[in-house]
């Protein structure tokens, strides 16, 4: 596989080229099998985008945030204030962030190398980096990550580590999802759910531009890169303009981390999680004014409204743009628990965290906690009820039991054909309920009577209506349609065709 990127002419632009299926494969083209290597999109990207001038302009103008590495005492600033058990700023976080993606990416290491303070040879880097991001998992768990500090880590790998990004004058939804789920019960064993956020965005992709940002499996049997390539998508796009012409065709565009930056090439080589699983769902490829209307599933380590907290930073600080956004998790509760809406309460409540079984919009009979962005201001956590979504008579025609899938490959590929062509009605009245809330953020929520701040619920009719647009689509065959289209025109322009 070296040979590769040799044969290919690129100079590789990672230290760490992930080897072996999914990273590296051979995939039918129609006139015989090709070649795909993450690491060599990525390397082809550098080149085409020249990344390389462009960070050197990101660099110069984001310096006052890169003091703690270029005039403090780099490595050893960082890691003596979370070792003193202190929250990090966001220039601190951008800082680490910097710190990460310098030892995984090599242009970015070129520039940089030279500038930390105390930086050893770059095994040493390497080593460092990994310690930083066990740190900070260590602290999400025991004491919690806060929003600057997401935020500061999402804004370096976006503005430094991302070597592609796509600009479009429309307003996107964005799909992101924290993964990491406990699923729910059956039969003593502990259940998945089918890929709703990728079909989710599929479908919504019918109504309004789309992009989601995804990845291979890491601890899990399914993720969303390896749910759209099971139907034949390709991720491997060379070119800005192969981005685009895919997003301008279809409406949507789906953004492999494994193509576009260097950071995941870690917990991927360690076959665990660091905290990417925070800077994932909030790292959209997109230009900093393209607008977003985020669509964040969150897992228990994560409160959602620190999410939409982190989201008000990334927008101050110029790295992102964000429209009225949504935050979320299911739960195993059947009705309002307040703890939950509390971020600060919720933090220190092992009890209640345990209540969070998915990073998705929870199936009925269970309740939602949803955190929103509305006209440029965080306004708190609301409890989303089933009956937000449905009138009771529908809900009875969703089993419960159907949508629990065994945690295998195929399974979860079977359910997400069963739900995204409406040949599965639990499947796709749950898989509406996705597609209508976040129809409901983008379209609905810029309205005075959508929320009652009062008793933290949503006005259900407009919720409803946009679950019932959502459902009727996916029974129209609009959303299996949409997914055949893009599966065309991402094999059209990938692979460096265009």
């Amino acid at each position: 596989m070296k040979e590769q990127l040799f044969q290919q002419h690129v100079e590789p632009g990672t230290f760490i080229q992930l080897k072996g299926e999914p990273y590296q494969q051979y995939v039918n083209n129609g006139h015989g099998q090709e070649f795909i290597d993450c690491s060599l999109t990525f390397s082809h990207l550098v080149d085409s985008t020249n990344y390389r001038t462009y960070i050197k302009t990101v660099i110069a103008k984001n310096e006052p945030l890169l003091e703690p590495l270029l005039k403090e005492d780099g490595y050893y600033t960082l890691d003596g204030k979370i070792k003193h058990g202190q929250n990090l700023t966001f220039s601190e976080a951008f800082s680490l962030g910097t710190f990460v993606c310098a030892a995984l990416n090599k242009p970015l290491h070129t520039e940089l190398a030279n500038r930390i303070q105390n930086l050893g040879p770059h095994e040493t880097h390497l080593l460092q980096a990994t310690s930083l991001l066990s740190a900070l998992s260590a602290k999400e768990a025991y004491v919690g990550l806060t929003s600057e500090e997401i935020a500061g880590i999402v804004a370096a790998t976006v503005s430094l580590d991302t070597v592609v990004h796509v600009n479009t004058k429309d307003a996107l939804i964005g799909f992101g999802g924290m993964g990491g789920d406990r699923g729910y019960p059956m039969n003593g064993e502990k259940t998945k759910l089918f890929s709703l956020s990728t079909l989710a965005a599929i479908a919504t992709a019918v109504e309004t531009p789309v992009m989601k940002h995804h990845s291979y499996p890491n601890t899990s049997k399914v993720a969303g890169q390896s749910a759209i390539e099971a139907y034949g998508a390709r991720s491997d796009f060379h070119s800005l303009t192969a981005f685009n012409q895919v997003l301008q065709e279809t409406n949507l565009i789906m953004t492999s981390c494994h193509d576009t930056r260097s950071l995941h090439t870690l917990s991927h080589r360690l076959k665990g999680e660091t905290i990417n699983h925070v800077i994932g769902p909030l790292g959209f490829t997109t230009s900093p004014d393209t607008i977003i209307h985020g669509m964040i599933g969150v897992n228990e380590k994560i409160h959602p409204e620190l999410i939409i907290q982190a989201l008000g930073y990334l927008h101050e600080y110029g790295f992102q743009t964000y429209g009225n956004s949504v935050a979320y998790f299911g739960t195993d509760l059947r009705s309002e628990v307040r703890e939950l809406l509390d971020p600060v309460v919720y933090q220190h409540d092992n009890d209640i965290k345990k209540h969070i079984a998915i990073d998705e919009v929870a199936p009925p009979p269970y309740i939602t906690i949803a955190a929103f962005r509305k006209d440029g201001q965080n306004i708190g956590s609301f409890t989303l009820y089933p009956e937000d979504f449905y009138p009771s008579e529908i809900l009875r025609e969703i089993n419960p039991d159907d949508l629990r899938i065994h945690n295998t490959r195929d399974g979860i590929l079977n359910a997400n054909n069963d739900a995204i062509t409406g040949t599965d009605t639990s499947k796709t009245r749950y898989l509406a309920m996705t597609i209508g809330l976040a129809l409901f953020t983008k379209d609905c929520l810029k309205f005075a009577d959508s929320i009652d701040v009062n008793t933290r619920r949503v006005n259900p009719l407009y919720l409803r209506a946009c679950t019932q647009k959502a459902y009727e689509l996916l029974q129209k065959g609009e959303a299996k349609d949409k997914l055949l289209q893009y599966v065309e025109s991402t094999q059209r322009y990938a692979g460096g065709r265009i």
